[in-house]
């Protein structure tokens, strides 16, 4: 058995059952997303619109929780029309026996919109 704080090795796996929250997300967009599939789908339709993020300030914290760790960074990158964006992020993944099982992502949904015009 691991001790309470030693790192957690993560294998690069996503389970199948994955789930992705997005809470903070502008109405009437989907802010959860069930399954490692659907999940996929989402990344990829939103990478679509942009250029790769880019993350910076990227903050790693364990927590008394073996299988939690919290992440803070900022991200920026440009929209495909141009518009620049840009976002602050916490973020609590959830690593059981070394495969991501759960990833909720806290953003400045503003933000959001003004990048989407939304």
């Amino acid at each position: 058995m691991a001790e309470p704080h030693a790192p957690r090795r993560l294998r690069g796996e996503v389970a199948p059952d994955f789930v992705l929250r997005l809470p903070f997300m502008p109405p009437g967009l989907p802010n959860e997303f069930a399954g490692k599939e659907a999940a996929q789908s989402a990344l990829n339709a939103s990478a679509a619109g942009r250029a790769p993020l880019v993350f910076h300030d990227k903050v790693i914290l364990r927590t008394e929780d073996p299988e939690l760790i919290v992440v803070t960074a900022r991200a920026e990158t440009t929209m495909a029309d141009g518009t620049p964006y840009r976002n602050s992020y916490v973020i609590f993944v959830r690593i059981r026996d070394g495969v991501v099982i759960e990833h909720t992502e806290y953003l400045n949904p503003l933000a959001v919109m003004a990048a989407t015009g939304l």
